[in-house]
């Protein structure tokens, strides 16, 4: 197949729409380790066609990776200096910081001088490239369990700061400075938790870029621009009234509540399409190698109801070939539809290696077995985000719930303290009444302490979602979603609790 029909049929070759410059300026080792993987199976699959170095490296270049950059500067020193692929590699090689890049340059480059095959050094390279990258993808993990863990006890720590400065003030005299340092300590504690989370966490791209979206995702989009704006009049609006803070956040939650859980949903959807396109890949290369037919003539044989929750997608795809629509256009709403990008990887991965003459079945295997292998990765990081999810949400309940309650409790007990000795009492009608804790407290330090609670509940809220979210992964607008449950649970206790409290002790006073 000759270069013009190739570009026809890179239905991905969009590079306004991919964004690609933000990712190349990223220097994130970890998408570069997940994108130098992608790329090493790609070349893998399109070499089994014998094509030429300078086409292997052309195709290579164009990918929107930020591993394609090292082959973009292999390519221009080869064509600009008049050096053979070889010698450029060599050159670029010894000039890259990168130790994986590096090393594989001046691996391929000593491959192309001696003659080695190239499919035969891509599929090696690939092979030993994801094992690589699975082992740190899991050691990752394994760090995750267990600064997840160590997370819950931080937001402990939270809860005992805010009950030993309740405590603190109700059985002596403290000051502004002691009450500042501790909500410090608080904030440091929870969010640095939620950082520790952020950086051991593997972070990789769910969602794709392209123009076509899956009807998830599109809607998630449509409510965010209705939601979120008609949401921020409303809390404007109860802020003027004087609503309290619990039912302002019992709002927000509302009206983020709709937004993440469609995102929740898409993301559910996306894991098991990732699971399930190895599937359809490595049976349409099955096909097309034991019938000698092209992918549309193959995707015919093929039993839709083996797919599992890419049936629909597939049938749609297959019905648009036969109706005469480019096939260009039939893979490019195929994939974009699916919202995936691990789909939109290993569509292009099998796509261009048969378009270019590769062995359909060889091709097939490459293209599976990578995404099988990144599925199979995503799935044990969905079991450890499961338990740590909603282990957080409880934590969340029960250390706000504690916090206002024993701050409720305190006020409670201030105002009846009050009640039975009003400001008029002299201290010589109670000689022996002390002068500190509940008998001494102003209201400077009552309203001191309430911001320092409200604070906390606040801190509390934002940090144990984000956290949620990092460990989770996916795309951004899930985070909503935690936001949500965090924000209604908040809401609903400085709510409820406080009129508990009153319940229990206001008939103290009769």
């Amino acid at each position: 197949m000759n270069l013009s029909m190739m570009q026809k049929l890179m239905f991905w070759s969009k590079p306004k729409k991919r964004n690609v410059s933000t990712k190349e300026n990223s220097f994130d080792p970890q998408l570069l380790s997940m994108d130098f993987y992608s790329q090493l199976v790609y070349m893998s699959a399109i070499a089994t066609s014998g094509i030429a170095r300078d086409k292997l490296v052309y195709y290579a270049a164009r990918l929107p990776f930020v591993a394609a950059r090292f082959f973009r500067k292999v390519d221009f020193v080869a064509k600009m200096f008049n050096h053979d692929y070889p010698q450029a590699c060599r050159i670029v090689g010894e000039k890259t910081s990168e130790p994986e890049v590096k090393a594989l340059l001046l691996r391929l480059s000593s491959a192309l001088s001696s003659g080695e095959d190239v499919a035969g050094f891509f599929s090696r390279e690939s092979q030993i490239c994801g094992e690589s990258y699975s082992n740190n993808y899991e050691r990752r993990l394994a760090l995750l369990k267990t600064w997840g863990d160590a997370y819950i006890s931080l937001i402990m720590t939270t809860a005992l700061v805010t009950v030993m400065s309740v405590v603190s003030m109700m059985i002596g005299n403290v000051t502004i400075t002691f009450i500042m340092a501790l909500s410090i300590v608080t904030i440091i504690a929870s969010f640095s938790g939620t950082w520790f989370l952020y950086k051991t966490a593997p972070r990789e791209l769910r969602n794709h870029s392209l123009a076509v979206r899956s009807k998830e995702q599109d809607l998630a989009r449509k409510l965010l621009g209705i939601i979120l704006p008609v949401g921020l009049v409303v809390v404007i609006a109860f802020i003027v009234m004087g609503v309290g803070l619990g039912g302002i956040l019992l709002v927000m939650g509302a009206f983020l509540f709709p937004i993440g859980l469609v995102a929740v949903i898409d993301d559910g959807k996306i894991s098991k399409r990732d699971t399930e396109v190895a599937t359809f890949i490595r049976s349409l290369g099955g096909v097309m190698q034991a019938i000698g037919a092209t992918a549309s003539e193959a995707m015919g044989r093929l039993e839709f109801r083996s797919l599992g929750s890419m049936k629909n997608s597939v049938g749609l795809l297959h019905t648009r070939i036969l109706a005469g629509i480019s096939l260009d256009n039939c893979w490019d709403r195929f994939v974009g539809e699916t919202g995936s990008e691990q789909v939109a990887r290993s569509v292009r991965i099998f796509w261009d290696g048969i378009n270019l003459g590769g062995e359909p079945q060889k091709v097939g295997i490459e293209a599976s077995s990578f995404a099988m292998n990144i599925s199979f990765l995503r799935a044990q990081r969905g079991q450890i985000a499961s338990g740590f999810t909603w282990l957080t949400v409880a934590m969340h309940a029960v250390l706000v719930t504690l916090c206002v309650f024993i701050y409720s409790v305190f006020v409670t007990f201030s105002q009846l303290v009050k009640t039975i000795l009003p400001e008029s009492s002299t201290a010589g009608s109670l000689p022996n009444m002390p002068s500190f804790g509940l008998f001494g407290q102003s209201a400077n330090y009552l309203s001191l302490l309430h911001v320092m609670v409200i604070a906390i509940v606040l801190i509390l809220t934002v940090a144990n979602a984000l956290s949620i979210h990092f460990v989770n992964g996916g795309h951004f607008l899930k985070m909503l979603f935690y936001l949500a449950l965090t924000t209604v649970v908040s809401g609903a206790v400085l709510v409820i609790v406080p009129q508990i409290v009153n319940m229990i002790f206001i008939p103290m006073v009769h």
